[in-house]
């Protein structure tokens, strides 16, 4: 086993522990023990427990947004590609571990220093980054006029699947229908190009 290799070892050991203990559930010895090997080892990868839960959360946010990171429009109607980029936004953020993981990390971001910054630009930015540049794809060619591109794909973004998220965040409602969700992209899509003068 390499260094690579041993390393991920330990971060899947401590996802497996932080989920279901939370953060201040777990420590660094309860990792010891799930993965076996000298405190040394450990400790040569993270320094402290802070430092393996940001790591840990990072790791977990790349591998749900694999999708969305490397999105890239199967249509050219932009209407249709938007919805695309919808869709797989939803299936990324509204997926039962998404919504776990989203809620484990606002129950300790006050507490852990940096798991908010870590949690937004391995999450939320990366879904604005690749929506905004579509966006600047279609200002560039006159389809839309939008000044401020990563503003927009955030307002989108947000509009598309925010209020389908928040529901099952806080628990209020069971995962929404299919119909529902493109129910919900659609209207996002419509009203966004309607506004950005394509309509």
């Amino acid at each position: 086993m390499n260094s690579e290799e041993r390393r991920e070892r330990i971060l899947r050991k401590a996802a497996a522990l932080f989920t279901v203990h939370g953060y201040a559930g777990v420590s660094m010895n309860d990792v010891l023990v799930a993965v076996g090997g000298s405190k040394g080892t450990l400790y040569r990868y993270f320094t402290d427990k802070t430092d393996l839960f940001r790591s840990t959360v990072e790791m977990l946010i790349d591998e749900r947004n694999k999708p969305l990171r490397s999105f890239h429009p199967s249509d050219s109607d932009p209407a249709k590609a938007l919805r695309e980029f919808g869709r797989h936004s939803a299936a990324v953020v509204l997926e039962p571990g998404a919504i776990a993981l989203h809620r484990l990390i606002t129950a300790e971001a006050v507490r852990v220093e940096g798991l908010g910054q870590t949690f937004f630009q391995h999450g939320p930015a990366v879904g604005y980054t690749v929506l905004a540049h579509y966006l600047d794809t279609l200002t560039a060619s006159g389809l839309v006029a939008i000044d401020d591109t990563m503003l927009a794909a955030a307002q989108l973004y947000h509009a598309m699947v925010g209020a389908l998220q928040m529901r099952l965040l806080i628990n209020a409602d069971d995962r929404p229908t299919a119909a529902e969700i493109e129910a919900s992209i659609s209207a996002a899509v419509d009203t966004f190009l309607n506004g950005a003068g394509r309509g």
